[in-house]
């Protein structure tokens, strides 16, 4: 999706933004990178409770609540700049509502969620830190923040930002608009949010390239590293082109 401002999404390209997003599914739900890594970590720090209270940032058409729910937790509210809900989505959420995520304070009172998540959020908005802050306010003490961005320092990034003068990540035709480097991530995040974990979804695609060397890459990736967590989180941070962050409040 190409970027568009808060205000045209709310107004002069807000078709447009439903023709997109209403279908929505980002590859953080389609491949299942953001519930398995929501049901690796929040069970470490909540045992097996489920009625967790959990906001989703940026619903579009619910896909991530579908597999919360399937999972158990029930407990779920959701926030965008608008309604792209499906029909099938929408009554699992015990609240949903419009708020500017670049601009607007979160709707909820302080301290009110166990688990926030933002896959690929931050990246999109005009002002993410005042998110980051309204993240910190409506989470409870002891709570989790889960949310993904681009991992710049990948093999893959770097090598296009040699050859492009540029991050794939952020090309003109995309809506990723804020640069998160590791230094940004501390000072922004880590400001509000001790860090637990980074997990490293790697995608189907790092091995559909190459010829010989993309089969190499799915054997030791699939046949191997999954026997060895050292090598498969170092061959993770190599391949990955996105990264998530798990911090507690």
């Amino acid at each position: 999706m190409r970027y568009l401002t808060s205000e045209e999404l709310k107004t002069s390209h807000k078709d447009e933004a439903h023709d997109i997003l209403d279908e929505c599914e980002g590859h953080m739900t389609k491949l299942k990178f953001g519930i398995n890594v929501f049901l690796k970590w929040v069970p470490v720090v909540f045992s097996d409770k489920k009625d967790l209270a959990i906001l989703d940032l940026g619903t579009a058409s619910g896909g991530f609540e579908k597999q919360l729910y399937e999972a158990g937790y029930k407990n779920l509210y959701g926030v965008d700049i608008d309604d792209y809900l499906s029909k099938e989505a929408l009554p699992l959420l015990k609240e949903f509502k419009i708020a500017d995520l670049a601009y607007d304070k979160l709707p909820w009172p302080d301290n009110s969620f166990e688990v926030v998540i933002g896959w690929c959020i931050l990246p999109h908005l005009e002002n993410p830190f005042l998110m980051i802050r309204e993240i910190n306010r409506v989470l409870k003490p002891g709570g989790l923040f889960l949310f993904s961005v681009p991992h710049i320092t990948s093999k893959p990034a770097i090598a296009y930002f040699t050859k492009n003068h540029d991050f794939g990540s952020y090309r003109a035709t995309n809506n990723h608009i804020v640069v998160f480097t590791p230094a940004l991530i501390k000072k922004s995040v880590f400001k509000y949010f001790s860090p637990l974990g980074e997990e490293y979804p790697v995608r189907p695609k790092i091995f559909e390239r190459d010829g010989l060397k993309g089969r190499l890459r799915r054997f030791v990736y699939e046949k191997i590293a999954k026997k060895f967590p050292a090598l498969a989180r170092a061959l993770g941070h190599r391949w990955a082109y996105d990264i998530i962050h798990v911090v507690k409040k």
